[in-house]
């Protein structure tokens, strides 16, 4: 199997309206570090083969934002600047990816060094600090390894009983039950080849279509990621009870 060159992507453009502080959650102090920071440091503990997987990261932030350069981070960064939603702000940092690829590849006679082929770009949410590097190893390994071209993603089957809502006049009812054994959470990281991801969310910022994460923008083109199982730790700082999770984890 070829080696493949892999890049990562960690979105820290919001500001978390929910988690209900005055602060982008991304930048909440957990143990001495910021929730960033703990995220970065596991991509920074990724190993494929005898070897760290990432060499720098691409970190995406507002226009706004005065705090993630003054930071000391596990891995050398490039920022870029992120847009209106998370769609925009992915787009922006994958398309910097893009950009280094055919910039290497003009740079060499030898094409097969720019060649994005074997790119693949893994994408990671600043506000999931409590990620696994052994989680990320798997979701390497099984993805790209089996060149799995419509890329996959840490994801847990849903262990709760599950309900859909109606309103009866000003209440909440559950009208019905669905079948968790069809469900997953959703998380990140979601890896994918450069070469499908860059052209189909240029496509999707071109023509406006609405995606929640990068799994959904692939099915929407008929392309289906698979799922690989994760933790039920690797939470998303959402609400401020998160925080508590957050902390007593990374103790």
């Amino acid at each position: 199997m070829i080696t493949p060159h892999l890049h990562c992507v960690v979105v820290a453009a919001g500001v978390g309206k929910r988690f209900g502080s005055a602060t982008p959650k991304q930048y909440t102090n957990i143990h001495h570090l910021t929730a960033l920071q703990h995220s970065i440091l596991a991509l920074s503990q990724v190993h494929f083969g005898q070897t760290k997987a990432f060499e720098r990261c691409c970190l995406v932030i507002s226009d706004e934002d005065s705090t993630a350069k003054t930071l000391d981070f596990a891995l050398p960064m490039d920022f870029v600047l992120g847009g209106a939603e998370r769609m925009h702000s992915v787009f922006h940092g994958v398309r910097h990816i893009w950009q280094q690829c055919q910039a290497k590849q003009h740079q060499t006679e030898q094409r097969q060094v720019g060649d994005i082929s074997n790119h693949w770009v893994l994408i990671h949410d600043a506000a999931r600090p409590c990620v696994l590097a052994t989680d990320i190893e798997r979701l390497i390994v099984e993805v790209c390894e089996n060149q799995e071209r419509a890329g996959g993603l840490l994801a847990v089957p849903v262990r709760d009983t599950v309900k859909r809502q109606a309103r009866q006049g000003d209440n909440i009812v559950s009208q019905q039950t669905l079948d968790r054994s069809q469900l997953w959470l959703a998380q990140t990281p979601q890896i994918f080849p450069l070469a499908t991801l860059y052209p189909l969310l240029k496509k999707a910022i071109k023509e406006s279509i609405e995606f929640t994460d990068e799994a959904s923008l692939f099915e929407h083109f008929g392309l289906y990621p698979r799922l690989i199982a994760g933790s039920h730790s690797n939470i998303k700082l959402t609400f401020p009870e998160d925080l508590l999770f957050a902390k007593a984890f990374l103790a």
